[in-house]
């Protein structure tokens, strides 16, 4: 039987195989199409093969994945099978083409099927198809009539506001949430550290860690930019390094962008940049609206005014030894 994960296994089929691989009766994993729905695709009274298949995409997707198979009677028996081709486009470019109009479009193989003599119900020049719906981590998917649909048993149903919405849940659950977080290193306070740690269950796999180029200050640690490779990156294995020395505390470090590339577990890309503003979020104060200009003009008044006061000092000095 069909194993939503592993949809490559269709491919693999012959009509030898049809027997044994689809179970006797549609469940929630398995949906029929009888050969007749062809000769009825233009009725009005019955719906379109391509409607089925884009509610079945929709259906599959949002349930789990699973299999749709037409040419076959209500027990998973040949019975004629469908043609190769609609007017002048093979059936396989035709069922891409439905398909596509599902949003947003998941994982997918189609397979045919024809006779070769084994006594199986195949008309020549038919082939019973089936298209695999792999599971899918980027629901919900709304079918070409903008409705949403899942797989409730046997049959493939609209979805409720609710389900939808849980749809939404599940997927932002899997999506991997990465932030930035400045500290003072655990247990030893004059290190300054990045890091950067998942706020989800899911998994940030081959991050790419990237800076644009670094105020002067860091560049005379770690040159124009920092470059990091990381296999891994989640709740279990967050990703924290040092940036800066307590010795250059007391100078601004001016704000500047990480940028992260990144894939999660089915295998998407990820691309996101977060600013950096190491004063701010560890609440040191020399990021005034002075800038570092200001600052430095500052602290040259304090050395002007601290040589005045050793000048003073002397003077009385002088003045105290002439009166003795």
């Amino acid at each position: 039987m069909f194993d939503p994960t592993k949809p490559d296994d269709i491919l693999k089929l012959s009509d030898n195989d049809l027997s044994w691989f689809l179970p006797d009766a549609e469940d929630s994993r398995h949906e029929y199409k009888s050969s007749v729905i062809e000769k009825n695709e233009k009725s009005s009274s019955n719906k379109s093969l391509g409607d089925k298949i884009a509610k079945a995409a929709s259906g599959f997707w949002n349930s789990g994945g699973g299999l749709f198979v037409v040419g076959v009677d209500d027990n998973g028996k040949p019975d004629g099978g469908i043609s190769f081709s609609v007017g002048n486009q093979s059936r396989r470019d035709w069922i891409d083409t439905i398909i596509s109009q599902v949003t947003p479009r998941g994982s997918y193989r189609i397979h045919s099927i024809e006779n070769s003599s084994n006594g199986v119900n195949i008309e020549p020049g038919k082939a019973v198809f089936l298209i695999g719906f792999c599971e899918s981590e980027i629901g919900p998917h709304m079918a070409n009539d903008n409705r949403y649909y899942v797989r409730a048993g046997a049959h493939t149903e609209p979805a409720s506001h609710f389900i939808v919405e849980a749809i939404h849940a599940r997927r932002g659950f899997r999506t991997p949430l990465l932030r930035h977080i400045v500290r003072y290193k655990p247990g030893k306070s004059t290190i300054i550290q990045l890091g950067i740690v998942a706020l989800n269950a899911a998994s940030a796999i081959n991050v790419s860690v990237e800076t644009d180029t670094l105020s002067s200050v860091l560049i005379s640690h770690f040159g124009e930019k920092i470059s990091l490779q990381v296999p891994i990156i989640s709740e279990q294995f967050p990703l924290f390094f040092d940036m800066a020395q307590i010795m250059i505390d007391r100078q601004t470090l001016l704000p500047f962008n990480i940028n992260l590339s990144y894939f999660d577990i089915a295998n998407r890309t990820y691309q996101q940049s977060l600013e950096v503003d190491i004063d701010r979020q560890l609440g040191r104060n020399l990021s005034s609206d002075k800038g570092t200009d200001g600052i430095e003009k500052e602290l040259k008044n304090i050395v002007t005014e601290i040589k005045q006061l050793q000048t003073a000092v002397k003077d009385v000095e002088k003045t105290i030894k002439s009166k003795k």
